[in-house]
């Protein structure tokens, strides 16, 4: 860990450390932190302004998510994040965490788990050490996406879609459980050689991305083996193949597929809750070699 100093010019330190460190900050990130740093006094660390950087991303934040929605020069009353939790506020029912934490959490209902018995002084017998116990078992669920990943190296994109997902439903709360999987793929034509069907025209791709028949021979494989290298079983899933020119000449389709890892599991009703934690309270983050995107 090292420190970024500063010095006269705030702006210009931080917009080279964000080319040094790969941090793809904004201008408007970096004259955040200036702001910040100057209010606090001293200089950011390295570590400080790679964290920032993952957590304060699009990918985590959504703040293009959550800014203000304009149609025909109108604001709208909701933002896109706004109108996709509209449902779950309008009608809650059973639902215990949403939009909160990594995965949703709904009431579950009793179940018998065997588990050791804590045992209470020295002179409890062995054979009461465990035993079976009811327990509330809800409901954890989760989807999301990872497209560009699938587009650019399928199995691997899609393995470690499956495996960002399984992360988050054990990062639920206090400590959730995956008990089973889900992937779908959306992409255009498969233009099978020696099979290509009428409809199938050729309407090119961008070089940089595999083709979709590559996606769907390497993809599923892929985020299969990571559910079954986990000990998860991916249990279902979808397929869909589109690609159509418009009477407009626009050529509408998934070149850039649609890669979606989901799955369920289960969390007791009292780890439903993340703690909170006082303020100056050290955070140890863990893991070794890893690209940026796993850091934060």
């Amino acid at each position: 860990m090292s420190h970024i100093a500063l010095g006269t010019d705030p702006g210009g330190a931080l917009e080279r450390a964000n080319r040094a460190l790969g941090l793809a900050l904004s201008e408007p990130e970096i004259e955040y932190l200036a702001r910040a740093y100057a209010g606090l006094g001293r200089d950011p660390t390295d570590a400080e302004l790679m964290m920032f950087a993952q957590a304060n991303s699009e990918h985590c934040r959504h703040k293009i998510f959550n800014g203000r929605f304009v149609i025909d020069g109108q604001p709208q009353a909701h933002s896109l994040f706004q109108m996709i939790r509209n449902t779950f506020e309008q009608h809650p029912g059973s639902v215990l965490s949403a939009y909160k934490d990594n995965a949703a959490v709904s009431a579950g209902h009793l179940v018998e788990r065997f588990h050791p018995q804590p045992a209470h002084g020295d002179d409890v017998p062995a054979e009461q050490l465990y035993r079976y116990h009811w327990l509330e078992a809800d409901l954890v669920a989760k989807v999301e996406t990872h497209n560009h990943p699938t587009a650019i190296s399928p199995y691997a994109g899609a393995a470690t879609g499956a495996g960002g997902e399984i992360r988050d439903e054990a990062a639920t709360g206090r400590g959730a459980r995956s008990k089973a999987g889900l992937s779908g793929f959306s992409v255009s034509n498969l233009r099978i050689p020696g099979f290509e069907q009428p409809w199938e025209q050729d309407h090119g791709r961008p070089g940089r991305i595999a083709s979709a028949l590559q996606i769907m021979l390497e993809a599923p494989i892929g985020a299969a083996a990571f559910n079954n290298e986990f000990g998860r079983p991916a249990l279902t899933g979808y397929f869909r193949a589109y690609e159509q020119a418009t009477a407009d000449g626009v050529v509408r389709g998934y070149h850039k597929p649609i890669m979606i890892a989901g799955g369920l599991g289960n969390i007791r009703a009292e780890q439903v809750d993340k703690r909170t934690f006082a303020a100056g309270t050290c955070i140890v983050v863990l893991g070794g070699p890893a690209m940026l995107i796993g850091l934060g």
